[in-house]
């Protein structure tokens, strides 16, 4: 800014006012409230005008005229704001917090709201099946507290893990925005900065245990932590105060939702690494990124909003504890085989609305009558859910959670309308009649102030007996009576003389006066009158806070559970059986995307699996390109993690030996942003696997070594398998799909490596891939096969053979080398292959059976035939 618009810029009063609230939120972008705008002002309206996509202009006159501004009208505030919030950034919402008519000099503005991406509530901001976790990170050299908290719902929870840990456990929440110590903003940027992450530095003694710990009790109003179960957790709870402290900045305490903490141990999940979500496709694919062809679109059936998040929470954080997987089994199989059931309870469940974002409103003081009429709704159908599963003692963790709240219905019922609500509860018109004398009256003086002032004049008529007697309304002197001059001696005391006139007298009474001011005011006061019904109810509702929260935890766990019920009926899941063997045994497995997502006809090649530590601990699997590596590997590691999270499995059988971790090393990809090649990518995944995997642990590798030169990968990728099969601290699971055939020589050196291989067919010049996981090695890549298949040139086909034949010899020899070189004969183009030749055989055989002169048994004979002479 140079320095003639700096004068200007600070020259008017408006702009003295707005400078004095950016210089107290320098790093929030100002939303400044003028009249029926939010304007933005210098680099903020510059910022506001690319993200929003609205003009930037200046001001057309006056002192303030070089002050570049953007804006758009205050009604838009939620449309805009998600955008802004969307972009990372903090925004300070400035309002006017007087009335204009009645201020005197510069009406008064104040920063009302500082909304970040983690303390977001609104629903244009907000995914409806989706967290949004705001997440606290801080360390030492001894480990690693974090703390997420998503406001939107009230779920508040603290961990502690391990430095080398600390990324992927911070990654597999998705968080909106990390905050952290201002100390320690350096080493966070370091991690986290190539993210679309808000990171905020907080100052460092909020972290301070004391500090932290102190927050904690005040806000839930407790002596200590040892409720939770998190007393002892020190760093977890340094980085979980900061979080109430920075969220009360926010919402001035409004924050009643948040009524408890949990301490989430890392012992008691299977961490799902930010790699592993990646690599499985768990929920959106790694090429589109949608979530179409993700497993959490085939396995999400919810019917509320609550059960689609909680389904995300289970999938993230499977189970450890056979108990409370056998469980949750327990109660998917009740909904598996009770159909009725399972449709009643669904279509209750369908009806009901989002608790935890509805209190979260409430508790903000954001909501209006139509979330009340929400809860009132949804609270009058818990009575109907429990009937449908109170009688079944598997649901013996739930049925507690559910409370039919009769007295808060009672009173939602008498006082919220059920239609026509306003969507500002400033707006009025949402409290039932009869519910607020005070409020009745009001109304109806609104609607019957005419018929009073008619009742009034025609019984002091009779009263007083003067026919002439009128009641009438000026503004000047507001409603009078008004008696002519020859019935002046009849006028009473209580009279009060306010206007002579040349035929009359004009007087008041206490009582009309009264009325007059009830008149005046009552649509003003009807507004306010509501407002404070509203703020009573809403008080009310509060202070049954946790009972909702039950409610509303029961329902999601019933809409997931049912949700997988009818996943596993229609798509004829198994319920597989858990123990904490070192076994892993799946018969019939099918991958649950791929199965789902095949055209109608077309079944899926189901396969089986025998894996354990003790001797088929290491899977070599070998195969063509495009012939199912891949996708057994997946199905394998999504198999694992269905059965884990208590879900049925895609399979006719499966028995699950428990595993602490799943890590994965699929496909190739670069880093550019972050500087990371294929290569260095497949490495930082390898070395996190084999830094962090136990016994217990499932790892899926599919290639390793790909991005560099052959000799360095099959190196790598050897002494990779040799370090999991010979260090008894890191011996997993292991399968491992790969091209480079030598590895199959591992299978006679260690005892408990074996080779698979994915069948293929050969006709000729041309492969079918069956699809069909068998013993032993292949020692065939198929390349040149899968090449033709995608559609690459002849031309280019043959000379690929041509110098692969020579290069398959012992001397391999390159083109380049000519004197040793072999070409091979050169083929006529419209030849036809062998291929070619048995299917022009078998189509002309076909034609030649007469379908219409043919017994279904002289069919069938004859298709016999014709696969066992063309070796179908």
């Amino acid at each position: 800014m140079s320095k003639a618009e700096n004068k200007i810029y600070s020259s008017t009063p408006v702009m003295r006012q707005y400078r004095a609230v950016k210089a107290k939120y320098p790093d929030a972008l100002v939303l400044f409230r003028m009249g029926d705008f939010y304007e933005t002002f210098q680099d903020d309206a510059k910022t506001a005008s690319k993200i929003l996509n609205i003009t930037l202009t200046r001001r057309a006159n006056g002192k303030a005229a070089y002050v570049p501004l953007a804006g758009f009208p205050y009604h838009a505030l939620e449309s805009y704001l998600h955008k802004l919030l969307k972009a990372g950034l903090k925004v300070a919402i400035c309002e006017q917090v007087e009335d204009p008519k009645q201020a005197k000099g510069i009406v008064k503005r104040e920063v009302v709201e500082l909304v970040t991406p983690g303390t977001a509530i609104s629903d244009k901001f907000l995914e409806k099946g989706k967290n949004n976790y705001l997440v606290s990170v801080v360390f030492n050299e001894k480990g690693v507290g974090i703390s997420a908290i998503d406001i939107s719902t009230g779920e508040f929870f603290l961990t502690e893990t391990t430095l080398s840990r600390m990324k992927e456990s911070v990654l597999s929440l998705k968080p909106s925005e990390i905050i952290c110590p201002e100390s320690r903003q350096k080493e966070i940027d370091a991690l986290f900065g190539n993210l679309t992450l808000r990171i905020t530095p907080i100052d460092d003694w909020i972290y301070s245990y004391d500090t932290a710990y102190e927050t904690l009790i005040e806000h839930f109003k407790t002596s200590s932590l040892k409720g939770f179960g998190c007393q002892d957790a020190k760093l977890g709870i340094s980085a979980a105060g900061p979080i109430l402290t920075y969220l009360k900045q926010n919402y001035q305490n409004n924050l009643s939702h948040i009524s408890h903490i949990k301490f989430q141990s890392e012992d008691d999940i299977v961490m799902v690494d930010d790699f592993t979500q990646r690599n499985l496709e768990i929920f959106q694919t790694m090429y589109t990124g949608q979530k179409r062809g993700s497993l959490i679109n085939v396995m999400d059936k919810t019917v509320t909003s609550m059960g689609s998040r909680l389904l995300n929470k289970w999938i993230l954080r499977p189970l450890r504890s056979i108990e409370k997987i056998r469980q949750r089994l327990n109660q998917v199989d009740f909904f598996f085989k009770n159909y009725d059931q399972r449709n009643t309870l669904r279509d209750l469940l369908e009806k009901t609305s989002d608790l935890e974002r509805l209190l979260s409103r409430l508790s903000t003081n954001r909501a209006g009558a139509r979330e009340l009429l929400a809860l009132k709704t949804t609270l009058k159908l818990v009575p109907n859910i429990l009937k449908t599963i109170n009688e079944e003692k598997v649901f013996k963790n739930i049925i507690p959670l559910l409370n039919e709240l009769p007295s808060l219905v009672d009173v939602l019922e008498r006082s919220i309308k059920d239609e026509n609500l306003p969507l500002s509860i400033r707006e009025g018109g949402f409290i039932r009649d009869e519910y607020s004398k005070e409020l009745d009256e009001y109304r109806h003086l609104v609607h019957h102030s005419k018929e009073w002032i008619a009742n009034m004049q025609a019984s002091e008529r009779n009263k007083l007996r003067i026919p002439s007697l009128k009641v009438g309304y000026n503004k000047v002197f507001g409603y009078y009576i008004e008696v002519t001059k020859p019935h002046i001696s009849k006028v009473p005391d209580n009279y009060i003389r306010k206007q002579t006139l040349v035929n009359s007298e004009r007087y008041i009474t206490e009582d009309l006066k009264e009325y007059e001011e009830k008149v005046l005011t009552a649509e003003e006061k009807i507004s306010q009158i509501e407002y404070d019904l509203f703020q009573e109810i809403r008080k009310k509702v509060l202070e049954k806070i946790e009972a909702i929260q039950k409610n509303a935890q029961a329902i999601a766990m019933l809409d997931v559970l049912s949700g997988l019920g009818e996943l596993s009926e229609k798509n004829q899941y198994c319920r597989p059986e858990i123990h904490n063997k070192t076994s892993i045994i799946i018969q019939d497995g099918r991958h649950p995307v791929v199965e789902y997502l095949m055209p109608p006809g077309e079944k899926f090649i189901p396969n089986d699996l025998q894996i354990d530590n003790t001797k088929n601990q290491i899977l070599i699997i070998t195969g063509p390109n495009m012939a199912g590596k891949s996708t057994y590997l997946r199905q394998v590691g999504l198999i694992v993690l269905m059965a884990q999270v208590g879900s049925f499995v895609p399979a006719s059988k499966a028995s699950i030996g428990v595993v602490d971790k799943i890590f994965t090393r699929v496909g190739a990809s670069d880093n550019l942003a972050a500087g990371e090649s294929t290569f260095l990518m497949e490495m930082n995944e390898t070395a996190n696997i084999l830094n962090n995997v136990t016994p217990k642990s499932l790892v899926l590798l599919d290639e390793i070594g790909r991005g560099t030169s052959t000799y360095d990968g099959m190196a790598i990728a050897w002494a990779v398998t040799e370090y999991l099969h010979n260090h008894r601290e890191v011996a997993a699971k292991t399968l491992f799909a790969t091209h480079y055939h030598e590895l199959t020589e591992l299978e006679k050196i260690h005892p408990r490596v074996v080779n698979l291989n994915v069948a293929v067919k050969e006709y000729g010049d041309r492969v079918i891939f069956l699809r069909k996981i068998v013993p032993g090695g292949c020692d065939k890549s198929y390349g040149i096969h899968v090449a033709q298949m995608a559609g690459i040139p002849q031309d280019v086909i043959f000379r690929a053979n041509e110098i692969l034949s020579n290069l398959s010899t012992n001397e391999r020899v390159l083109p380049s080398d000519k004197a040793r070189f072999s070409s091979l004969p050169s083929k006529n183009k419209s030849q036809l292959g062998l291929f070619d030749q048995k299917e022009d055989e078998l189509r002309k055989a076909l034609s030649e059976v007469d379908i219409n002169n043919v017994t279904p048994i002289e069919a069938l004979t004859k298709l016999d035939e014709l696969k066992k002479k063309f070796g179908l």
